[in-house]
């Protein structure tokens, strides 16, 4: 069978089948298997019905590349984006959005998920996310039933219960697909600098098991330049060069601006692209494009969170080009971005999960590793990692190359906004919906288990909260509670503030300041001073305080956060009209800076759009112009693409 001019492999043909015949599915295999085609499939079906489809994925970058590649494929008029930093044909027949913007569609009872054939689930093994694996439980259990689903997944243990578990709560079959087999394979190998190319048993015999033997060490951070050289020496390039933050990204990438991996004629075509996104970015007056400019041009580039959206989308941009041949990356680039390379290099096999160091999860090793070898291009796909052997532990690395990915867990936690919406539209038997948690489900029943009973309980208490503090009315939602119901994130703080008057007393270039602190998550490497000339701030401030307090009272486990105010003073700057340069000047990594502004944006949005107050939506409105300019204005740079 061929489909989009490539000959099917078996699972993908079986995919093919179960979607003509109209059935919800689960395709599980490694990364690199051309699970996408399949989806692109589920896209075409949906249309030539006639009928509705919904492309859902984890991240923004993510849905960004979607919408590029189908509005090529179908035009402009089929094809709309909404995430929370744009919205462009939200009518459209084919409608990429992030899993967030579903559910919230659900919880609205939004008449715009008619007459959908099918939704396509992209990277469902993110139901583990400890922070957003709780949007993809609520849109299983919540969306219409006479939705299809179609959804990828990286190959994982439980794939079988996953399918059984949406299919109960669905009431519909769901067909498995599983492949374990690469059409690229990887060949895996261990360097070190000081001893080269080396197997688990070599690594094995040089292993120290005394922690404070190996923790000497692990003092002498090991350099890149070997093992780029030795990569680069056998001609596997592009090379993905996986670190685990965002100054070795950048100090590994300045370590390599002296190589010169473009060839003249590359050169002069990633020069004429650079020309032409720098203009299209509005980037000509930024600080760094010197700098960066010089590395692009000379075939490497850095990709993380912290750098200016604009700047990573012109790095994806050339490396999709084939004119990135070295790039230095965070992981989030091998879930993000669709971009295979010839060889994968992983700085460290070992990464800092806000406590301490710990070994990769076999999923996530599978995950980066999946990225080197492209089909149709290589006959194998090179992994290299860089190890200190007295220092490395060969059981973890006999786990990451043999062991079996983890199982996905349940992460389901009902927040304010789906308690609202539930409890207010249900009553008492929006525990029946509760229940429905993978957490719960245990060989095809749904028990009430311990763990579920503590849920329970927290849900209960955030719900005598809600009455207490008026967004609740025995069963029914107040205006606090329709204005918390709408916004769905920092939903209860901003519904506060609207509702004790905060926003009354500020002017309209310091309402981003007091949304950017709900926002803000203090980062320890920040020394930002905050901005202390405004009275007003310990206004709201109080009121958030008195908030968090009352929740304590009600016995509620992870109460909303005191207000941040680190970065009031950029955020103060740029609603007061500064320049891109001027805010390089607070020091703060102006990815960062931009992320905050954009949800301080989704939240301006909303609040223009549903406070009953037209003076103060008037105000709203203001500030979002305001803030929404420029290099932070999302939509402006993905309608450029």
């Amino acid at each position: 069978m061929r489909y989009q001019n490539l000959e099917l492999d078996d699972f993908q043909v079986k995919a093919v089948e179960a979607i003509n015949r109209g059935e919800s599915l689960i395709v599980a295999a490694p990364t690199g298997c051309g699970k996408t085609l399949i989806a692109e499939y589920a896209v075409d079906v949906s249309l030539e019905r006639n009928k509705k489809v919904i492309y859902t994925a984890p991240i923004k970058a993510l849905s960004n590349q979607k919408y590029r590649d189908f509005k090529k494929r179908f035009g402009e008029q089929v094809v709309g984006i909404q995430t929370g930093d744009v919205t462009i044909n939200p009518d459209a027949r084919l409608l990429i959005m992030t899993t967030e913007i579903f559910r919230n569609l659900i919880l609205e009872g939004s008449g715009r998920l008619g007459d959908i054939y099918y939704v396509v689930f992209d990277e469902i093994h993110y139901l583990d996310d400890p922070e957003r694996g709780t949007v993809w439980e609520e849109s299983i259990i919540l969306a219409p039933r006479e939705i299809r689903f179609m959804c990828l997944s990286a190959t994982v243990p439980n794939i079988h219960e996953l399918a059984q578990w949406m299919g109960t709560v669905r009431g519909t079959e769901f067909t498995v697909i599983e492949e374990n087999h690469r059409p690229v394979p990887l060949r895996h190998a261990f360097y070190s600098p000081k001893f080269g190319i080396m197997n688990i048993k070599s690594i094995a015999r040089k292993y120290r098991s005394n922690p404070i033997e190996r923790k000497k060490y692990l003092r002498r951070k090991v350099s890149s330049r070997r093992i780029v050289q030795y990569v680069l020496e056998k001609g596997h390039i592009p090379v993905l060069y996986f670190c685990f933050n965002r100054r070795a990204c950048e100090y590994n990438a300045e370590q390599h601006s002296g190589l010169n991996l473009l060839s003249m004629e590359e050169k002069l075509k990633a020069r004429a692209m650079i020309d032409v996104l720098v203009v299209q970015y509005s980037l000509t007056s930024y600080d760094r494009l010197p700098y960066l400019r010089n590395l692009w041009e000379s075939g490497t580039a850095f990709h993380h969170a912290g750098i200016l959206p604009a700047a990573k989308e012109i790095v994806e941009r050339l490396f999709t080009a084939g004119l990135i041949k070295l790039l230095f990356c965070t992981e989030t680039f091998a879930l993000g971005v669709n971009m295979p390379a010839s060889s994968v290099i992983f700085d460290e096999l070992e990464k800092f999960d806000g406590v301490e160091f710990k070994y990769l999860m076999t999923r996530e090793y599978n995950q980066m590793a999946g990225r080197a070898g492209r089909r149709g291009m290589d006959e194998v796909g090179f992994v290299y990692s860089q190890v200190i052997p007295e220092a490395t532990d060969p059981r973890h690395l006999e786990r990451l190359l043999y062991g079996k990915n983890e199982r996905i867990n349940s992460r389901f936690f009902a927040g304010y906004s789906t308690i609202l919406n539930l409890y207010s539209r249900f009553g008492e038997e929006s525990f029946e919906i509760f229940r429905k948690s993978l957490h719960n489900f245990r060989q095809g029943v749904f028990s009430m288990s311990k763990a579920y009973r503590k849920e329970e309980k927290q849900i209960e208490n955030r719900i005598r909260f809600l009455q207490a503090t008026g967004f609740l009315d025995g069963t029914k939602l107040t205006d606090k509670g329709k204005l918390a119901a709408a916004v769905s994130g920092y939903e209860i703080q901003v519904a506060e503030l609207y509702y004790s008057r905060s926003f009354e007393e500020v002017t309209v270039q310091q309402i981003p300041v007091v949304l950017a602190a709900l926002i803000t998550e203090e980062s320890r490497s920040r020394k930002t001073a905050p901005v202390t000339s405004m009275r007003l701030r310990f206004d709201a401030e109080k009121v958030i305080h008195r908030l968090r307090m009352k929740e304590i009272k009600h016995r509620i486990s992870m109460p909303v956060r005191e207000m941040d105010f680190s970065l009031a003073a950029p955020v103060f700057s740029w609603s007061n009209g500064c320049s891109l340069k001027e805010l390089a000047d607070f020091g703060v990594p102006e990815g960062d800076l931009v992320r905050v502004l954009r949800m301080t944006i989704q939240l301006l949005r909303t609040l223009r759009d549903k406070v009953p107050d037209t003076y103060l939506s008037d105000k709203f409105h203001e500030a979002l112009l305001l803030v929404n300019r420029d290099v932070v204005d999302a939509q402006a740079q993905l309608e450029v693409g």
